[in-house]
């Protein structure tokens, strides 16, 4: 149980910090030198690989979002675009 119960305070510790990345990085991006884009990026990661669940939402809610991040599935290293993957609304839906 003790396991558990970290492995859940451990996500939710992540998830909050890579939107804290993200909301950091849309407020920076503005700026001259436009480095939030590299805070997003990062936290758009960390996202994907601890709550797949809540990216597949934002996908599903904004087609554009999923368009997007098709295109960058065929860009990024595969290690990356697997992770990718496991937030794809269609190929999820597909398995159940």
């Amino acid at each position: 149980m003790g396991v558990r119960v970290f492995r859940a305070i451990f996500k939710a510790l992540v998830t909050l910090f890579a939107l804290l990345l993200i909301a950091i990085g849309i407020l920076v991006t503005p700026s001259p030198i436009p480095f939030g884009i590299v805070f997003i990026a990062i936290g758009f990661l960390l996202l994907v690989a601890v709550a797949p669940d809540m990216v597949r939402w934002l996908r599903r809610r904004w087609r554009w979002f999923d368009r997007q991040m098709k295109k960058l599935e065929k860009k990024l290293p595969e290690w990356i675009a697997k992770q990718l993957r496991k937030s794809d609304v269609e190929r999820n839906d597909d398995d159940n």
